[in-house]
């Protein structure tokens, strides 16, 4: 799933691409992907695009909003006027604009494009925690200290903090040298300042690199991102750990895979 370094990624390029363009059309391929009436938006200009974790939203000229929500399998393509559109079956959602086109892909159905004003703007973005990038010491102590949950599922919990999933979880916890079992509440003060300073460090570096690529995930012009290339532990099963050289092993918590090193995380 794109996480907070994804869609940041995806932002930073269109900005310098549809700001004050016009969505001219819009064409659904997939009903279940398109939420809203299109004709709220046609003929409104793309003012500013804001992110909170994995949201992307286009501000309109109109008091109208875009959200984009890319789930498990989404894409969001960039083609201008002089390069040859590309649709496949995965195709949900096309976007007209002045002199370009917004393609969004989705093999698996799950993500969604939702029209909404400023003020449903507002309720859903109340939804979401804290975004990743704005935690500082004492709203991330708040949080880990009123549960019991295991690190690893309190920081891919979108209502405490928006933006951390699986990838840049079992990164984070890595750096910090955290067992992603550890039940939060148990975490020291030092322990978390460690973490902080890993969660930025970690989605920094990955917004660096453009994201991580072992998917379905490109950026815009279709190019992949390589922070896949940088891997810590993520996906580095029985692989040597970078620090001790012991075995990187995995579980599943939570349903996902989790990966960590025995020796340089223990529990």
């Amino acid at each position: 799933m794109p996480e907070l370094p994804e869609i940041e990624t995806i932002k930073r390029y269109l900005e310098k691409e549809i700001i004050d363009q016009k969505i001219k059309n819009i064409e659904i391929f997939n009903k279940r992907s398109f939420k809203g009436n299109k004709k709220n938006i046609q003929g409104a200009k793309v003012i500013r695009l804001e992110r909170k974790g994995k949201v992307l939203v286009f501000v309109l000229s109109n008091g109208y909003n875009l959200m984009f929500h890319l789930k498990m399998t989404g894409q969001i393509l960039f083609f201008n006027f002089l390069k040859k559109l590309a649709i496949d079956k995965s195709t949900r959602v096309i976007f007209i604009l002045d002199n370009s086109y917004l393609v969004f892909n989705d093999i698996r159905k799950f993500g969604w494009v939702k029209v909404v004003d400023d003020k449903n703007l507002r309720e859903e973005i109340k939804r979401l925690g804290i975004d990743a990038l704005n935690l500082t010491f004492d709203n991330l102590k708040r949080i880990l200290n009123n549960t019991k949950r295991p690190i690893k599922l309190v920081l891919m919990d979108q209502a405490k903090i928006a933006g951390i999933g699986n990838i840049y979880a079992n990164e984070s916890l890595f750096l910090a040298k955290i067992n992603p079992q550890t039940p939060a509440n148990k975490i020291s003060e030092e322990k978390i300042k460690e973490l902080l300073k890993a969660i930025i460090k970690i989605l920094k570096k990955a917004i660096k690199y453009g994201g991580t690529s072992f998917s379905l995930y490109l950026k815009p012009d279709e190019s992949k991102g390589k922070y896949q290339e940088k891997f810590l532990v993520y996906k580095r099963e029985d692989k040597k750990c970078w620090r001790c050289h012991k075995n990187i092993k995995r579980i599943i918590l939570g349903g996902r895979s989790t990966f960590y090193c025995l020796n340089c995380q223990k529990l």
